[in-house]
Formats: C-alpha cells, sequence, structure tokens
C-alpha cells in the first residue's frame, strides 16, 4: 500500500502534464501524428548542477516502412526538428516522464505500418516536425 502511495505521490508531484495544439506539429511522409503532449518532470538533468528539470514532448505516431526492403525500427531515428532548425532525437525511456512507454521494435516489411509512442527532450515547447531517418 506505501509503495502505491508513494508511486502516485511522486507521479502526482514530479510530472505536470499539459496538451498541446495539434497544429504545432507535423509529420513527414512516413510519419503521422495521433497524439501529443508536453511533459514538465522534476527529473535532474544528467550532467547539470542544480538539478535543472527537464521537459519532454512526447508524441503517439503512426509510422509506415515505405522502402522496399525490411526496417528494424530504432527510436533515436525519429527526429524532430524545431522551427528554428534545431533537432532532437527520439527516447522512450530514462525518466519518470516516460514511464509507461512500451514499443515493439520487431521487423517492419515494405508497406507494414505500426504505432509508436516517442519523446523529445527539449528545454522548452517549440514547433516541429518529426521524421524518420533510416
Amino acid at each position: 500500500m506505501a509503495a502505491v502511495l508513494l508511486s502516485a505521490f511522486l507521479l502526482a508531484t514530479g510530472c505536470q502534464e499539459k496538451p498541446t495544439p495539434a497544429s504545432l506539429y507535423s509529420g513527414s511522409g512516413d510519419v503521422k501524428i495521433l497524439d501529443n503532449r508536453f511533459v514538465a518532470s522534476n527529473d535532474a538533468a544528467s550532467g547539470s548542477v542544480g538539478g535543472t528539470s527537464q521537459a519532454y514532448l512526447i508524441f503517439k505516431i503512426h509510422f509506415m516502412n515505405d522502402l522496399s526492403s525490411q526496417l528494424f525500427p530504432v527510436i533515436s531515428h525519429f527526429i524532430f526538428t524545431g522551427g528554428d532548425g534545431s533537432r532532437y532525437q527520439g527516447v522512450d525511456s530514462g525518466s519518470t516522464a516516460l514511464i509507461g512507454i512500451s514499443n515493439n521494435f520487431s521487423p517492419m516489411k515494405r508497406g507494414d505500418e505500426r504505432d509508436f509512442v516517442v519523446a523529445f527532450k527539449m528545454p522548452f515547447q517549440q514547433v516541429g516536425t518529426i521524421t524518420y531517418e533510416y
């Protein structure tokens, strides 16, 4: 019981989630955005003095393999390019804000489609496009 209460407390105080307007983001070609949210986490950013907080832009996306060969999906190949040209690699673990994310990384044949949940660690919410870089 104590573990459940502790988990609920950590989730309630550790992560602040807010929905984001879908018009701020777009998918490119083989990536379609299904849902998104911006989550501020109280996890300390690695390598920072004083424990700066982190924030994640989390997307549920639909991805289609449009290559002529089999694809082994890799979460870090999803790239968020901000309006200012900054680029962020996709992640799906490494923070309490990402607990519960689970993706299927089995091989995808040409034409296969699959949903993924991908997060991008960034200092602030921004406009951008998601692509998959082979």
